[in-house]
Parts: structure tokens; sequence; C-alpha cells
């Protein structure tokens, strides 16, 4: 008797919004989301100082608000938890601040679908002229185009920006990295791609599109300073990881507990 082939399981797939201070533009974002393309949203609220958690609501979304601000890597932290306990098999994060547009998230979805894919990334830089008109600071650009070339060096993968907020994880990904022990604030981003490298996962890019305007710019020169010393130290720790020392950041993630007795 011949066996028919088992159905493949369809993937369960979330978004998530990593949201602070985003009242403003959130609803006309949200307006313009393919949600069609997704199983559930879930928008996380990092303590904002004003009334993104209740447009949320009114909005529809499932919404979850901090008690107290966790800092982006920290929000990040809880938000794919969140998703993973309600059983999402793949995560599009992308920010509701109205930087990232939507164009990215067909093509990344794709990637993963054919198996090209465990983690892909977005890509501003595919050419110069996007970036400038996109709004970014002009003083910017270059120092983002070399921590762009450093990683690229010392992880040898064929990435081009490691260091934007388009992002789509996959169960796989985040069960064999120790994402937890990533830090709290921007750097969480970074860590996560090191560790994707040093734990051979599959990392892929696709274009996206931005709109930088106002305030929403980017960060300070001061935290920009302290997020590239920051990159110098994960490079450091990943390159002494790949030669055999034991560092906490690249080592596998404990198995859950459980209250089985063996």
């Amino acid at each position: 008797m011949i066996k028919k082939p088992v159905p493949k399981k369809k993937p369960v797939i979330f978004a998530i919004f990593i949201a602070y201070n985003a009242e403003q533009a959130l609803e006309q974002f949200y307006k313009e989301f393919p949600k069609h393309l997704f199983d559930q949203i879930i928008l996380v609220d990092d303590a904002s100082n004003d009334k993104t958690y209740e447009l949320s609501v009114k909005l529809g979304i499932r919404a979850y608000r901090n008690p107290k601000n966790l800092g982006y890597g920290g929000n990040i932290k809880r938000a794919v938890k969140l998703a993973l306990d309600q059983g999402a098999d793949v995560i599009v994060d992308l920010h509701p601040d109205g930087e990232y547009k939507h164009t990215a998230i067909l093509p990344a979805l794709k990637q993963i679908r054919d198996n090209e894919a465990e983690f892909v990334m977005g890509n501003r830089f595919t050419s110069l002229k996007k970036v400038v008109d996109s709004g970014m600071f002009l003083w910017k650009i270059i120092p983002i185009l070399f921590l762009n070339y450093l990683p690229k060096l010392v992880l040898r993968v064929q990435i081009s920006d490691f260091h934007q907020g388009f992002r789509v994880y996959t169960r796989n990904l985040l069960g064999r990295v120790n994402y937890l022990e990533n830090s709290n604030d921007f750097l969480f981003s970074f860590e996560l791609i090191a560790q994707a490298v040093f734990h051979d996962i599959k990392l892929t890019q696709v274009p996206v599109e931005n709109a930088y305007s106002g305030k929403k710019r980017g960060a300070t020169l001061k935290h920009s300073i302290i997020y590239t010393l920051g990159v110098f130290k994960i490079l450091s720790l990943y390159m002494l990881a790949k030669s055999g020392l034991k560092i906490k950041l690249f080592q596998a993630p404990l198995p859950p507990l459980t209250n089985k007795v063996v």
C-alpha cells in the first residue's frame, strides 16, 4: 500500500510590535499593515509616556504594557516569549513608529517558507541614493557603513546591513541561541546576529524601505558611540568563543525546567 505524503504543517505566523511612544504613528501604521498575512499580532508597550497602549487596545491589537521600561532589547525578549508561548513558529519584528515600510514582509516570509533562511534581516543599503532619500542623517551614513563592513569581515556572512530594525525570527533560531542572555538595549539585535552565525543558522537579507523624519531618525551621537563600542565588544567575544573559550552569550540555551520526576 502506498502511503500518502503527510501534508506539511502550515507555520503559525505572528507579528510583534515593539512600541515606545508610538501613539502618533500607530493608527496609520496599523491601518496600512498587511494583517491578513498573520495569525496573530502582538504589541508590547514599553511603559510609554503617551497613550500607545490605550490606542492599541482601541484598534483591537492584542496589547501588553510593561509596568516599567525594559529597554529595547528587554521589550523584544518579552514580546518574543509571548509569541512563542502562544504558538508562533515565525515572528516578524517590525517597529510601529512608521520608520519601516511593509514591503519587506512578503519576500522575507517567502525565504522562510522556501527553507532558504531561519533568520531574515532587512537591508537599507541596496543603494546609497535610497539611504539619503530615506532621510537618514548624513553624518550617520559613513559610520554605519563602517559598522556594516567590520562585522561582515569578522562574521564572514553576506549581510550588508547589521544595524536596522526589520527582522524575521523562527522558532528554531530562538530555540538554539541564548537570546535571553542578550542585552536589554539596542545591542540585543546585533548579539542575536552573532549568535546565529556562531550556531550556523541560515541568515539572509531582503531589501527594506525606510522613511526617517523628525526626532525618529536614529540614536543620538552619544548613544551611537556607546553602541559602536558595544559592537566591538560583541565581535571580540565572538572571536574568543570561536577559539574555544566558553562565552555565556554563545552557549546553547538550557532546556526548560520541568516538574517531571526521572
